[in-house]
């Protein structure tokens, strides 16, 4: 696909189109016609990164589609195809859109353009990981324990039930978040202090107290 290598890259590292958010701002109509641009700002800055145009036509569900343009401005290439929209009915009501992927022709919400490659296409065709897979047990627990706590709230030692969430849910929420971060706990140890000798179940929790 265009100049991409299969370079192993994290999905957090290309453009993506999410077909649930552009239907969400009105970007594909449920049923009719839209053309505009499609912005990627930095996180941080707010500043504009790239963009692509695009026309998406769901009046007709057999053949809906969205047409993205754009330029690759390391090749100074322009690009211009269509992308088939497939619509599944939902049971509780109204229906959902899906892309197909241009490279695996495959039912996906989401469509990704890594550095290098030329079209947007599923994960998969790119072999595209996740950030997490690279990332060590350690990390990743300690990751894990923050997004917990940060749902609760955020907490050092006490934390408190945010309003609205049922006692069952916050229990639930902040054992796992204690699990994660006893899995943290250890593999800092033991890199740092050269800890051996402690088991680990199924779950990734302790057998064994520190």
């Amino acid at each position: 696909m265009g100049g991409y290598r299969g370079k192993q890259t994290a999905v957090d590292d290309c453009r993506c189109l999410n077909i649930n958010r552009m239907v969400k701002l009105g970007a594909i109509p449920q049923c009719g016609w839209q053309t505009g641009n499609w912005i990627w700002t930095d996180k941080e800055t707010g500043e504009q990164k790239s963009a692509i145009s695009y026309e998406a036509d769901t009046r007709d569900p057999y053949n809906a589609f969205l047409r993205i343009h754009y330029t690759l401005t390391d090749r100074d290439k322009k690009i211009d195809y269509k992308i088939r929209l497939s619509r599944t009915e939902a049971h509780y009501g109204g229906g959902r859109w899906w892309f197909i992927c241009p490279s695996k022709g495959k039912r996906v919400a989401k469509l990704y353009l890594p550095s290098g490659g030329e079209i947007f296409a599923s994960r998969h065709a790119y072999r595209l990981k996740y950030a997490s897979q690279s990332e060590c047990p350690g990390s990743r627990a300690n990751n894990k324990m923050w997004k917990l706590k940060n749902k609760l709230g955020g907490y050092d030692f006490f934390p408190q039930r945010p309003k609205g969430m049922h006692e069952t849910t916050f229990e639930r929420l902040v054992n796992k978040a204690d699990e994660a971060e006893e899995v943290a706990d250890y593999y800092f140890l033991r890199r740092w202090e050269g800890l051996v000798g402690l088991e680990f179940d199924s779950e990734g929790r302790l057998k064994t107290p520190l």
